[in-house]
């Protein structure tokens, strides 16, 4: 396991519990970047991780996005803002291709950066309360740039969409919830409790099953039906060809719960 200095892990249940720990805010930066490529190779390599929780130390602060302030010392030209761009492009779609379920835990504010991050992961867990969540950039003058232009209408629509983003609006748990930005609103003590109990539920799924379901869900977006669908066979193929596969039609039939290999 490697030695991290931004994120302390704990592992229970074949569960990977994440907490971010970058003071004051977890602001999103070059240093943290290098540290997520190697967190995401592990928990990719890792057979006892099953699902994965990705939280925070700090209440207040899901993940603040890039720090507005530093912006100012920005080089604004065409190439070093383009490898910016890039860069976090990178490390939020490595975040959506980890083959596990993933889990974002929002007890503070997630706006911007931080929308975005939990718009690459799987599911969205929000504390009621104080909690926010959005994509503001238009209130200074910009758009997002770390995929919430294409994420955030494959959640919530086009027109849904759209709206928060010209709007800049903050979003509460259960305004976010009502409108499917979240899946769960929750009791701001119990948040990371029903988050990690969900994850407890989707560890003790078929792993090739839960990685080839994303896989096909991704795969898949923007296509028309016969491409689709060709993509739905080819996963299909794979997971009934699988040992878990063996495994799960063998414990139905013995009335037995299934021993998942993740082969």
């Amino acid at each position: 396991m490697a030695d991290y200095k931004f994120f302390q892990l704990e592992r229970a249940a074949g569960v990977t519990t994440v907490f971010l720990d970058k003071p004051p805010v977890n602001s999103l930066e070059e240093p943290l970047y290098v540290e997520f490529e190697t967190l995401c190779d592990e928990l990719d390599s890792d057979p006892q991780t099953r699902a994965v929780v990705f939280a925070t130390k700090n209440p207040k602060i899901f993940i603040a996005g890039a720090d507005i302030k530093d912006m100012q010392t920005y080089r604004f030209e065409h190439d070093w803002v383009d490898r910016k761009i890039t860069r976090v492009h990178g490390i939020f779609n490595r975040l959506e291709d980890i083959a596990k379920p993933t889990i974002a835990v929002i007890q503070g504010y997630a706006l911007g950066g931080g929308c975005e991050f939990a718009l690459a992961l799987d599911f969205r867990f929000m504390s009621r309360g104080k909690a926010r969540i959005g994509l503001p950039e238009v209130n200074i003058g910009i758009i997002p740039g770390g995929g919430g232009t294409q994420r955030l209408p494959r959640v919530v629509g086009h027109g849904r969409a759209i709206e928060l983003m010209m709007t800049g609006r903050h979003l509460d748990a259960d305004e976010a919830e009502r409108i499917g930005l979240i899946h769960h609103a929750c009791d701001p003590e119990k948040t990371l409790s029903e988050a990690q109990e969900f994850a407890r539920q989707l560890a003790g799924q078929a792993p090739v099953a839960c990685a080839l379901i994303k896989q096909a869900l991704r795969k898949s977006i923007g296509m028309g039906r016969e491409d689709g669908m060709r993509i739905e066979r080819e996963h299909c193929l794979k997971a009934v060809l699988s040992a878990d596969a063996r495994e799960g039609i063998g414990a139905f039939v013995e009335k037995r719960k299934p021993k998942w290999t993740g082969k």
